[in-house]
């Protein structure tokens, strides 16, 4: 079923507002296919079917929007250069500070390959950690829970010095099988970051009530290029406000420090350069 522009503009309005993602160009293109296929087949052949209606009245079908709508590739110890400030600085630091095991959230975890490099990491320096992985994709939040990875998730460039880590946990198609005991470490939920500063939710519990609290290394990386100046503004206020413990520490792509200026950078976190490495931390 052929929809016209004003229509796939009003359900692109609806992913928008639901999760915040702004679909780029190249991607409304996939985005109208799926919308277009999914119409037809909820249809079946009612003339008078509204897919944006349906839309609004479904939870279920926001979240198949979502899960299509979402880009997921990511891949272990990616932009290993923070990896690497983390281990022989950050982390040792965090841990001589607390004594207690430090609270790590990948707030969009996608598949897990980040909150997973980010536990090994922590093992490998003898630190103890608490791990928690979130994402508004559901499909992905499985693919975190199985712990099961293609060689695709392991890049012979970048990340590569950092390898050594996975190496007790390689199969024999060169990928990476997780055990269940490194798994059973890592807690996963889906949340909406969106929807971080709303203090309840029609489709079930609060973003923030499920967010976790006082966390002292918060990564939410190759996420905000697919949001508003406004939305980002909104969600970095609520991760420093009330996820992030004083002190504690939160990183962004580096591809995307650029797009993040002291106008939306909220007050009581401030930007650090070590290296060429950029990252924030929230004042004590």
């Amino acid at each position: 079923m052929k929809l016209n522009q004003e229509e796939i503009d009003k359900i692109i309005q609806q992913l928008t507002s639901y999760s915040g993602i702004v679909p780029r160009d190249a991607h409304r293109t996939s985005l109208s296919k799926f919308v277009e296929e999914r119409e037809t087949s909820l249809a079946d052949g009612d003339t008078e079917f509204s897919y944006s209606e349906y839309l609004s009245e479904n939870p279920a079908e926001m979240t198949e929007l979502v899960d299509m709508a979402t880009v997921n590739e990511t891949y272990f110890f990616r932009e290993e250069k923070q990896f690497l400030l983390l281990k022989q600085k950050i982390l040792p630091e965090i841990y001589k500070t607390t004594k207690a095991p430090i609270k790590i959230w990948s707030a969009a975890c996608s598949s897990g390959e980040e909150l997973y490099s980010l536990m090994l990491l922590a093992d490998s320096c003898n630190i103890p950690c608490e791990c928690f992985g979130s994402d508004i994709n559901t499909k992905v939040l499985k693919k975190c829970r199985l712990g099961a990875y293609t060689k695709n998730s392991l890049r012979k460039g970048d990340g590569a010095m950092f390898h050594n880590l996975l190496s007790t946990y390689k199969d024999e198609k060169c990928g990476v099988e997780l055990p269940q005991e490194i798994r059973n470490r890592a807690q996963f939920e889906k949340i909406n970051l969106a929807k971080l500063s709303n203090p309840q939710s029609i489709f079930g519990p609060s973003a923030i009530s499920l967010a976790p609290k006082n966390q002292d290394l918060i990564f939410v990386r190759n996420v905000f290029i697919y949001f508003s100046r406004e939305l980002r503004k909104k969600i970095l206020a609520a991760l420093t406000e009330k996820c992030l413990v004083p002190g504690g520490y939160l990183f962004v792509s580096m591809n995307e420090i650029a797009s993040l200026d002291s106008s939306l950078i909220p007050s009581g976190l401030t930007k650090f350069m070590d290296g060429k490495v950029f990252y924030f931390r929230k004042d004590i």
